[in-house]
């Protein structure tokens, strides 16, 4: 049995750059690594079903990206009879909030398991069958924060300095295939690279369609602003304040309604 952590992640800013002829999105993002986890867990056993559970119900329906990730990685290896395991998932990142909890996970099932069935596949052959599932995954297996391009797959490492982040759940699950169909091109294109990351760090281009669908993230967005600042991460619906201090973040989080779920982490450059 081997025992994983699968973290978060927060977009320091997301700028939509274009639709592509193939139905995706060039974006440019800053993906930055934080110490919000997800456990798993994963053990050999015998027959060929991948046994999965989760402490979140909704997602033992057997179509998740854990179940998938580890069907992937035993197709591509030709051995769907010969291996099989069990993926237990606890689940510390809230779902559909932006923070890529779900890609996280397919990612450190296929790191996980390309380690117990043996398979040793190299990072690059990984990253390629992890982007079959999200665009997200290969940031996890490549495990460090990093400025992404494309649709989010080609990445390139860059390390900033350690910061203190407030995240807010509002408790509404935003399906990111719906944001990318419904989200309007702007007149005016902006480009976000490394040399002026810093300059437009909390830009969103989802921020408009989020707080005209959800009041609950345009007041969040605002009472943040009030006092420090605020962005959204992902496509939603996770909100966060950036802070030099736990001090600070923590005084701050106290004036955020209890009904919202809230999380003080920090940044990570690696895994």
């Amino acid at each position: 049995m081997i025992n994983l952590k699968s973290p978060a992640k927060l977009n320091l800013f997301l700028n939509i750059v274009n639709k592509r002829t193939d139905g995706y999105h060039d974006i440019e993002t800053y993906f930055q690594l934080i110490n919000l986890y997800d456990e798993i867990s994963l053990e050999i056993i015998p027959g060929k079903n991948i046994k999965f559970l989760s402490d979140n119900y909704e997602l033992n329906n057997g179509k998740n990206l854990c179940v998938q990730a580890a069907e992937i990685l035993r197709r591509y290896v030709n051995k769907e009879s010969d291996l099989n395991s069990s993926i237990v998932l606890k689940k510390n990142i809230p779902i559909g909030g932006g923070l890529g909890g779900g890609s996280s996970n397919a990612a450190m099932v296929l790191l996980g398991l390309n380690d117990l069935w043996n398979c040793n596949l190299s990072k690059d052959k990984l990253n390629n069958l992890g982007a079959q599932l999200g665009s997200d995954v290969p940031l996890f297996i490549n495990g460090f924060s990093a400025y992404g391009i494309g649709t989010g797959t080609t990445l390139i490492r860059h390390e900033v300095s350690k910061k203190i982040f407030l995240v807010i759940y509002p408790g509404i699950e935003v399906s990111s295939k719906y944001m990318y169909q419904n989200y309007k091109a702007k007149d005016r294109a902006r480009h976000i690279n490394i040399d002026n990351m810093d300059q437009n760090i909390g830009f969103n281009s989802f921020e408009d369609l989020l707080c005209s669908e959800h009041n609950e993230i345009k007041e969040l967005l605002n009472m943040l602003r009030k006092y420090n600042n605020g962005s959204v991460s992902g496509s939603g619906s996770c909100v966060f304040s950036i802070f030099d201090d736990e001090k600070t973040a923590i005084e701050i989080s106290k004036l955020i309604p209890k009904n919202y779920q809230t999380y003080i982490v920090h940044s990570l450059n690696t895994i």
